[in-house]
């Protein structure tokens, strides 16, 4: 292969691998991330070919090829077994996070609801702070998360509704109603931190170094089969370039909860909203 020719590759090879990195870092939609994602792929692998080709073009990769099957086959099958815990682990990860937030809400509106129990006073004060909490959740501290943040405000609407039944004098403690109120505020409170703790978790650094080592060995391994034809071992690398590519987006996609395409939504919070601002009316 003449030189010249070479660069060219080396250019594509270049310019694919680090538009990889642009559009995993980029926020883009789901669909346009997920094929610019499989295209850039694609390219970078059919690119290094004849780079990997020209690399040991002294090696006659026939003689080879049963040792060859046998590592591939032990790689793939490693790497499918890891390609499976990762996206098990993210996806559960995003389930409980869409199940906390909806804990979180459920507990405001039952503590809303048996407010009713107490005394007048008692029940506009905590009605007032669980409509302002959830308005504060919904209209900015959602949004936060996004940045990996919680609002301080949110925070103080949640310390005045522990105010509220904390300072309640003796009469209203005797309340058959108080000790699961605070059973309920006691779940509100932990549901919170578990969401803003989902917000922040990310994928072990060591696992996405295993998840790309694995895609890129499983990918050179194929390099170097001993093909006759050459458009069958480049449709070969490129669907082979193409699921790990998947896998990657796969695995991006679920792993902020409440942030890119994919992100929980607060519709539980919306909800319980909606019924407070009916019950001030």
């Amino acid at each position: 292969m003449k030189h010249h020719r070479l660069w060219i590759h080396w250019i594509l090879f270049l310019g694919s691998g680090a538009a990889l990195v642009v559009i995993r870092t980029a926020e883009l939609p789901a669909v346009v991330a997920g094929l610019l994602l499989v295209a850039a792929a694609i390219v970078l692998v059919n690119a290094g070919l004849p780079l990997a080709r020209h690399g040991v073009r002294h090696v006659v990769a026939e003689q080879n090829s049963a040792v060859q099957a046998a590592v591939f086959a032990i790689i793939g099958s490693l790497y499918a077994t890891l390609v499976h815990f990762s996206v098990v682990v993210v996806y559960d990860g995003y389930t409980r996070a869409d199940a906390t937030a909806s804990q979180e809400a459920n507990a405001l509106a039952d503590l809303e609801r048996m407010s009713k129990g107490f005394s007048g006073p008692v029940h506009r004060q905590v009605q007032e702070a669980s409509l302002t909490y959830a308005s504060i959740v919904v209209n900015d501290e959602w949004h936060t998360m996004t940045r990996r943040g919680s609002d301080p405000q949110a925070q103080a609407a949640l310390a005045e509704l522990w105010t509220i039944y904390t300072s309640m004098g003796p009469k209203d403690r005797e309340n058959a109603l108080y000790a699961p109120s605070i059973e309920r505020l006691n779940q509100l409170d932990d549901s919170r931190r578990l969401r803003l703790r989902a917000s922040v978790r990310d994928v072990p650094s060591v696992v996405w170094m295993m998840f790309y080592c694995g895609g890129v060995l499983a990918v050179v391994m194929v390099f170097f089969f001993g093909v006759r034809r050459d458009w069958v071992q480049r449709v070969i690398v490129s669907v082979l370039a193409a699921v790990v590519a998947l896998s990657v987006f796969l695995v991006t996609s679920f792993e902020q909860p409440f942030s890119g395409n994919s992100a929980i939504t607060p519709d539980a919070f919306e909800t319980v909203l909606i019924h407070l601002r009916s019950r001030e009316r």
